[in-house]
């Protein structure tokens, strides 16, 4: 009898079988792999990609996708759905993807740092110069202003360290009076950055007010006036500013949504920056933020130029 053959379909289909099983073992590791490493993959990404685009940065949609640890991988992962929001990709590029920690507070209203931790270099509560900026909270211990004013240091965590969104600020700030002014202790905040640094909204609420005014008779300065979310008595100003980039009517983000540069005010030539003796020579450019009682400080200092 002679040799019978061999079929070879087996061998095809065993071929098959494997290619198939490595493939899909292969998606399943890379999904495996990317859930235990918080990477955005799947419909996770999809989710938090609508989320975003969807909703315009919401604060509690931020800190969700911030908790979830997918939101500072998403303009990598999901190209395709973030390029058609610009707002979306310059936010994640500027600001990766996470509000800026707390400084401060004021009964309700959370204020967050309108400097991003990499470029912040000094942090000042003192006195406002006019009678009806607020006195503020905040939960930031004490900086030693002897050991400040030696070191420059603050002992502010590395900006990978900091915590961020609704928490606070890692680090220390100075509490100083100014002898010339009678006003509360600590109604404002002088947060150093360098000149041209990017200045956040402090509080969530809409820009009621952008106008200029005279600094100290020497230079042209901005303020920026923000209503907070809900609080119509309020008046949150942020001023040693340039480049403003937002208008009356606009929907800020605490923490989040970019409004101007930080203004040079050394180049300005004002002099006497009290920041400027508690941060390396060289520096004291800083933005300043205070709370006002807005229906007080609209009628008296800003009379017409406020419709809400």
């Amino acid at each position: 009898m002679g040799k019978r053959k061999r079929r070879k379909w087996p061998i095809v289909i065993v071929v098959i079988i494997v290619l198939l099983l490595v493939f899909a073992g292969g998606s399943a590791f890379a999904w495996t792999k990317g859930w235990f490493e918080g990477t955005p993959v799947g419909p996770l990404s999809d989710r938090i990609a609508t989320l975003i685009v969807g909703e315009r940065f919401d604060t509690e949609t931020t800190i969700e996708a911030v908790e979830e640890g997918v939101l500072e991988e998403t303009s990598d992962i999901c190209k395709e759905d973030l390029s058609k929001t610009e707002e979306v990709v310059e936010y994640q590029v500027a600001h990766d993807g996470f509000p800026t920690p707390l400084i401060a507070e004021y009964e309700d209203i959370l204020i967050h740092s309108p400097i991003h931790t990499r470029n912040l270099n000094g942090l000042l509560f003192h006195q406002a110069s006019n009678k009806y900026a607020l006195q503020l909270d905040t939960k930031l211990p004490e900086a030693e202003e002897e050991k400040v004013y030696k070191t420059k240091s603050y002992d502010f965590a590395k900006p990978e360290e900091q915590t961020e969104g609704d928490e606070y600020l890692k680090g220390k700030a100075l509490h100083l009076w100014r002898r010339w002014t009678p006003t509360a202790m600590d109604s404002s905040i002088d947060v150093g950055s360098e000149a041209g640094d990017t200045v956040y909204a402090p509080v969530s609420g809409t820009v009621v007010l952008v106008r200029t005014y005279r600094l100290y008779n020497t230079c042209d300065d901005y303020e920026i006036h923000i209503q907070p979310d809900g609080r119509d008595d309020l008046d949150v100003v942020e001023i040693h500013i340039t480049d403003v980039s937002v208008k009356a009517g606009d929907k800020v983000v605490g923490g989040v949504t970019p409004m101007a540069k930080v203004r040079d005010l050394a180049k300005e030539k004002i002099t006497d920056i009290q920041l400027s003796f508690y941060t390396k020579p060289g520096h004291g450019n800083h933005t300043h933020v205070q709370d006002n009682d807005g229906k007080t400080y609209r009628e008296l200092r800003l009379k017409d130029a406020i419709k809400v």
